[in-house]
C-alpha cells in the first residue's frame, strides 16, 4: 500500500501525471491524496515524488481468524521533533551559562592573583612553570647572561 506523508507533500502533482491508474490519486486541499480503492500499488508515483512525501507499506498477510489491521508507523518530522529539541536545549543553557561563568571567574581570579604577587603565581597548571614565572630566560640571567 502506498501513502503520502502530508507534512512533506507540497500537492505539486508530480505523483499523479506518473500513475497510470485514472483517478487513483488526486489533489485535494494542495496535498494529494491516494484513493487505496484505486490504487494497485505498483509504486509509479515513488520515484516521482521530489518531495519523497510518498512511502510503501507492505500489509503483513492477514489470518481469518484474528485479522489486525495494518500499523503504519511514520518517522517524526523535524516540525514534530522541533519542541522536544528546543525544550532540550533550554534546559541545557542554564548550566552552560554557569560553566562558562566558572570559567571566566576562575581566570579572572588567577589573573587579579598574578598581578598582585608581580607575575609569581601559580599558573594552576599542575606546578608548571608559565610564562609569568620567569623560566629560562631567568635562570640563565642567574648564571650572568642576557
Amino acid at each position: 500500500m502506498i501513502f503520502i506523508d502530508e507534512d512533506k507533500c507540497t500537492g505539486c502533482g508530480d505523483c499523479l501525471q506518473a500513475c497510470p491508474e485514472e483517478g487513483a490519486i488526486v489533489v485535494q486541499e494542495a496535498k494529494a491524496v491516494i484513493n487505496q480503492d484505486l490504487c494497485t500499488s505498483c509504486a509509479a508515483c515513488l520515484p516521482a515524488c521530489p518531495e519523497g512525501a510518498m512511502y510503501e507499506v507492505e500489509a503483513a498477510p492477514m489470518v481469518a481468524e484474528r485479522a489486525q489491521p495494518v500499523q503504519v508507523t511514520k518517522q517524526p518530522t523535524l516540525s514534530q521533533a522541533r519542541p522536544a529539541i528546543v525544550s532540550t536545549l533550554a534546559a541545557a543553557a542554564p548550566l552552560a551559562v554557569d560553566a562558562v561563568v566558572g570559567l571566566a571567574r576562575r581566570w579572572l581570579d588567577e589573573r587579579s592573583l598574578a598581578r598582585r604577587t608581580g607575575g609569581r603565581a601559580e599558573s594552576g597548571r599542575g606546578g608548571q612553570a608559565g610564562p609569568a614565572t620567569g623560566g629560562r630566560r631567568r635562570r640563565q640571567r642567574g648564571k650572568g647572561r642576557k
